[in-house]
């Protein structure tokens, strides 16, 4: 059935910034055949505002905050989208112990662990990822890989395509590049006099959310968000 076949657009924000406490893996949800009718909803609201750039969060500025303010209300309106992200710690996870002291290895496991509770039997999913350096060009498969392991446990659930894109040629990958910076600017900078900070706060306040500090339920499903804190045993 159409309804349960899911484009999932991924992106991420402060993994490789040393001075960001929290890293934050993101993912914006939709029925596939509803791509191109948000498609041109985004790019009606880029017209609108004669918007004719990539969207990236790292460069959001006062010229374009009505816009940054209508992207967050149709997310609000959209019934058919959604969104996913996992806030790690970087200094709570035990690299040497747990991750074979390799940062990028332990970056794709929590790539899994943001992915894995949006699989669902009896769904398909299009799986397309910014793309990012790695030592390893091993890596995407990997997780490829492990994800439709874990699909394959339940009825009817694959994933028919896995594939790293550049964001610049996919409005919703720039779409799930905002809202991952948006967490993860709030999540360690916190709210501040500028322009990213009113954003961040205007999207917390569109939600209803006092912090992105605090996890969703598993239920929640237009604005998820999952802090992870690690076991005993790992910090």
């Amino acid at each position: 059935m159409p309804g349960n076949i899911y484009n999932v657009y991924c992106d991420e924000s402060r993994v490789d910034n040393p001075d960001s406490r929290r890293m934050v893996i993101g993912a914006l949800i939709i029925p596939r055949d509803q791509k191109q009718r948000i498609e041109k909803d985004i790019k009606q609201i880029y017209t609108r505002h004669r918007f004719t750039y990539e969207l990236k969060w790292t460069k959001v500025n006062h010229m374009y905050q009505e816009l940054y303010g209508d992207l967050i209300r149709y997310f609000l309106s959209a019934n058919s989208i959604s969104f996913r992200c996992i806030v790690v710690d970087k200094s709570r996870f035990n690299l040497e112990k747990f991750h074979d002291g390799d940062p990028e290895l332990a970056f794709y496991k929590f790539y899994y662990l943001m992915l894995r509770p949006k699989l669902f039997a009896g769904s398909k999913y299009y799986m397309l990822l910014d793309k990012k350096p790695t030592s390893n060009r091993n890596r995407t498969g990997a997780l490829h890989r492990f994800l439709q392991m874990y699909a394959s446990h339940m009825t009817d659930c694959t994933i028919r395509h896995f594939q790293a894109y550049d964001s610049q040629d996919n409005v919703l990958i720039q779409l799930a590049d905002f809202f991952t910076g948006l967490v993860g600017y709030d999540v360690n900078e916190g709210i501040q006099d500028s322009v990213k900070g009113e954003v961040a706060q205007l999207m917390k306040k569109t939600f209803d959310r006092p912090s992105f500090m605090m996890s969703s339920t598993l239920r929640e499903e237009k604005l998820n968000i999952f802090v992870w804190e690690p076991r005993s045993c790992q910090e």
